[in-house]
């Protein structure tokens, strides 16, 4: 597991490499053409303009064993904005890194006014592209929270307790599985909705990429999927 997770952390620091080379090459041309809708979300996926995605997937999957067409891209780009999970791995890759990289960039981009109307949020997904928060942060020093977009680098307030999908905030209903492994993040199960989250303390650890933390607590995961399935009576017909 120590191996598979340097082999990774190797290829998501050579990801974001190529992420701020292209930023700094391509960024003024884009900016321009990255422009925000009057409310949020600002820059909802299924608006965002494909060329600046297709072209930092070029980049990304530069030095690949295999190449790929424009038209293989733009198919694979369609099927990718409809939420299927790619069956090339690496493609599906380059498209999840190549999405982040565009949409923390468009976020840059945004003026001071519309960024601190995005902080002050209070809904369940980012204000900025529309997608689901990826993860809870409790912040010091008295542990308010945060939920983070994980797709464009986001941070927004949120209500203490309660699951980020659904909204509930029954105690009852919440589960929190942690591993003393993963000191500081735990995965939350809701009873109401079926579906788990993962939760980062701030106050026990440090955390300079969300991202990667993300993919580096994985095992935490697949170890509450695991658990999860062993104690089928904490599940509800949904």
């Amino acid at each position: 597991m120590t191996e598979e997770l340097g082999n990774l952390h190797e290829i998501y620091q050579e990801m974001k490499r190529k992420i701020l080379k292209w930023r700094g090459e391509r960024g003024r041309y884009w900016v321009q053409r990255l422009v925000p809708d009057e409310t949020y979300p600002y820059f909802s996926l299924n608006r965002l303009p494909k060329e600046p995605v297709l072209e930092l997937v070029d980049r990304l999957l530069e030095g690949s064993k295999r190449s790929w067409s424009k038209d293989e891209l733009h198919s694979a780009w369609k099927q990718y904005l409809f939420g299927k999970e790619l069956k090339d791995q690496e493609l599906y890759s380059g498209f999840t890194f190549a999405v982040q990289g565009v949409l923390g960039f468009a976020r840059k981009s945004l003026p001071e006014d519309i960024l601190q109307t995005a902080e002050n949020y209070t809904g369940q997904v980012c204000p900025i592209c529309g997608q689901e928060a990826g993860l809870s942060v409790l912040v010091p020093p008295a542990g308010k929270r945060m939920l983070h977009c994980t797709h464009c680098d986001h941070e927004w307030s949120a209500k203490r307790v309660g699951c980020i999908h659904c909204g509930s905030e029954k105690a009852s209903e919440q589960i929190y599985l942690k591993n003393e492994n993963f000191p500081g993040v735990e995965i939350a199960f809701c009873q109401s909705c079926g579906r788990d989250f993962k939760e980062v303390d701030l106050r026990k650890r440090r955390v300079e990429d969300f991202v990667w933390e993300d993919l580096r607590t994985l095992p935490l995961n697949y170890a509450a999927e695991k658990w999860i399935d062993e104690h089928p009576k904490f599940l509800c017909e949904f």
